[in-house]
Order: C-alpha cells, then structure tokens, then sequence
C-alpha cells in the first residue's frame, strides 16, 4: 500500500508546488527573478532589495535613500548614486564617503542642475551660460563655448553645441581655392596618363617609402588640467609610469602615488598624472603628452586624447 501512494505523494506535492509558483508569478507586478531555487518578485523602481523572498514570505523592498535612486525594476541591494553637478569648475575624481561604503561619485563640471533627483531618477545636469558640451549621455565636463573674437559668431553657442564661426577668408575666395584644386587635379591626371603610355609602367619610381616616417605635425599648446581624469583612464597605470620615466621624473616620486593608493590602480594613475602636469607646466604638459606617446609608438592612445582635449575632429 506505501508503495501505491508514494508517486501519488510526490505527485500533490509537485503539483502544489507549481501552483504556488504559478500564483507568484502573477501576483509580481514587476516580474520576479531566481533566488535559490524560487521566483521572487522584482522590487520596483525607486527601491532596492532588503530581504530576498523564502518559502513563506514575499520579497522584502525598501525605499532609496537620500543621494540614490533605481529607475527601474530591480533585484540589487543597492541604490545607484545620484550624479552630481559641480558648477565650480573642479573635476573630482577621488573617492567619496556614502551611506553603504565608498563609492566613485560621477561628478559634472561646469554643470547646473536641470532635474533634481529623486528616488526614482537619476539628477540631470546641463550646461552653465557661455558652456556646452557634445557628448550627450557621455558628458563629464562642460567646455568653454568659443567667442569668436577674430571673424565673428555664425551660430550661437548651445548647451550641446560649440560657437560656430565665421571663416574670414573662406567667404572671399573659396571658389579661387575650388578653381586651383580642379586645375591641379587635371594636370597631374594629365601627367600620369603620359607617363603610363610613354613607358608602358608607373613614371613614379621615385617616390618615397610609403611605411617612412611621416614628419610629425605641430602640437598646439592647450591646458591638459580639465581633462586630467579622462586621460588617466585611457592612458592607464603602465603607460603612464612609461610616460614620466621617458620625460625625467624620478623612479620614487612615482611610487608614491603606488603607496598612497596600493589597492586603487585608477587613483594611482590619476594621482600620477596630476603631479606630472605640475611638473610639466601650464601649456606644456599636452604637448609634451603627446610627442611623448608618439615616440612610444601609441597611436591609438593619443588619437584618444586628442579627440578628449577637442584637437582631433
């Protein structure tokens, strides 16, 4: 007789099982997700997970707390940080103090606030007067909008826009330059054509090594200080020990910002990178940066860098 009941046993209990599975899973309004081997219910946005469900109790939900958010439905134990627009001018890369430990803080500069956050949003910053930035999303800074000083404004200066220009010269003689262009264009389309025919093979058996090295173009003096944070993370810890061993600074100062951070690669380098502009000077620095990196045959990187600082289109 045991024997006759036992599948039928384990058969009611299967079946209640999927029913209380079944019942939860409807009742979660913001879906639910795995936790040791049940389905919980998700916690809506502008909370964070206290206690995950069991057997005989529902998810346990709480409020974010001041400074945090969710925007969307969740399972973490943690809020996000709200983002922080720093209007002073100062990028602030360091660590900062929270209510459930330390944590990078996104910090904007030359930012104002647009939207205050709250619990179920995250802050949202803009530029201040006379600043924009083109990066969307992506934005850490706010850059000085361009005056216009020599030609004149074409189109004024937005939030997410740069100054447009008036090009002084291109007004009076572009087409000059567009007739010039063309006439070179066909003479020497002229001269290959003849080459070819008149010796039956290419007439440039002159021309330079294509893999020589190029003449390196001139660096423009910019100040690398508001972009310090943005060049430390693509240049990284290695590169940038390579960069001030190769333009004079010394072994120990180096391993100071080592000791100082030993269990933080990104304040190390950011901590390097700030004492070797000092020591490099106000206008100097990004040249210096980038004929340094050349040498070192990192293209990619300054290529990187030029597009942070606004040198590269």
């Amino acid at each position: 007789m045991r024997v006759l009941l036992l599948p039928v046993i384990l058969s009611l209990a299967v079946t209640d099982g999927f029913r209380r599975r079944t019942r939860r899973e409807l009742s979660c309004e913001h879906g639910t997700y795995q936790f040791a081997g049940k389905q919980c219910c998700l916690c809506p946005k502008g909370s964070r997970v206290l206690w995950d469900c069991t057997d005989t109790a529902e998810t346990k939900c709480d409020l974010c707390e001041d400074g945090t958010y969710m925007d969307h439905p969740n399972n973490d134990d943690k809020c996000q940080p709200c983002k922080i627009c720093d209007s002073k001018g100062l990028k602030q890369c360091f660590l900062k103090p929270n209510y459930n430990g330390i944590l990078y803080l996104p910090t904007i500069v030359n930012m104002k606030i647009n939207e205050r956050c709250s619990k179920y949003s995250n802050t949202v910053c803009g530029c201040q007067e006379n600043y924009y930035c083109d990066k969307g999303d992506l934005c850490r800074a706010c850059y000085t909008c361009n005056t216009c000083k020599e030609h004149g404004v074409k189109t004024q200066c937005t939030e997410s826009n740069n100054t447009v220009c008036h090009d002084g010269s291109a007004d009076s003689s572009s087409w000059v330059i567009g007739v010039v262009v063309v006439v070179v264009g066909v003479v020497i389309a002229l001269v290959v054509v003849f080459c070819l025919w008149k010796r039956k093979k290419c007439c440039f058996q002159n021309i330079p090594n294509p893999d020589a090295k190029n003449p390196q173009e001139p660096v423009p003096l910019i100040d690398l200080n508001p972009h310090l944070c943005d060049v430390a993370d693509v240049l990284g810890w290695k590169v940038m020990k390579q960069v001030a061993l190769r333009t004079g600074m010394r072994n120990t100062d180096i391993e100071v910002h080592e000791l100082n951070h030993p269990n933080d690669v990104k304040e190390q380098t950011y901590g390097l990178v700030e004492a070797w502009s000092q020591t490099q000077g106000l206008n100097e620095a990004y040249p210096n940066l980038i004929k340094t990196l050349r040498d070192m045959n990192k293209r990619r990187k300054v290529d990187e860098i030029k597009k942070i600082c606004k040198t590269l289109p």
